[in-house]
């Protein structure tokens, strides 16, 4: 892992821990999806539940992109859909630069993609400001 992919892995940390902190007043590891209808009874999950369950299969399949286009797609403005946004982006940053990819996917988008949903979720994370990572190159 080079110097720029550790760096970007703290970033995302930092976000999370930001989210957790601010908008769910939780600790980082705290941060965890959690489904509300009972998974027995579709018809009891709630659009977030079954959106969560497909980000999981997908990121199983090694399908990351395809999963982070399904974030975007059935994005929700409440709470719950940024707590499962964090803990989306949290499981990635948390996957080896390897297994990101063999999933088509890099450091960088996963960073991308965390800012850029949390901005459309009026999650202010720009505190942490769009650093120019050339020089982490």
């Amino acid at each position: 892992m080079g110097f720029q992919d550790d760096w970007m892995m703290r970033q995302i940390e930092m976000m999370t821990r930001f989210i957790a902190n601010v908008v769910f007043k939780k600790n980082e590891e705290d941060i965890n999806y959690e489904i509300i209808g009972n998974i027995e009874d579709t018809d009891s999950l709630t659009s977030t539940d079954k959106t969560y369950l497909e980000l999981c299969a997908l990121v199983k399949d090694g399908e990351i992109g395809q999963a982070e286009d399904l974030l975007f797609d059935n994005m929700e403005y409440s709470d719950k859909y940024i707590e499962l946004a964090s803990d989306f982006y949290r499981r990635l940053n948390r996957m080896s630069d390897d297994e990101l990819e063999a999933g088509g996917f890099s450091r960088d988008e996963v960073y991308d993609g965390y800012v850029e949903i949390m901005s459309l979720l009026g999650v202010p994370v720009d505190v942490f400001g769009q650093a120019d990572r050339s020089e982490y190159e």
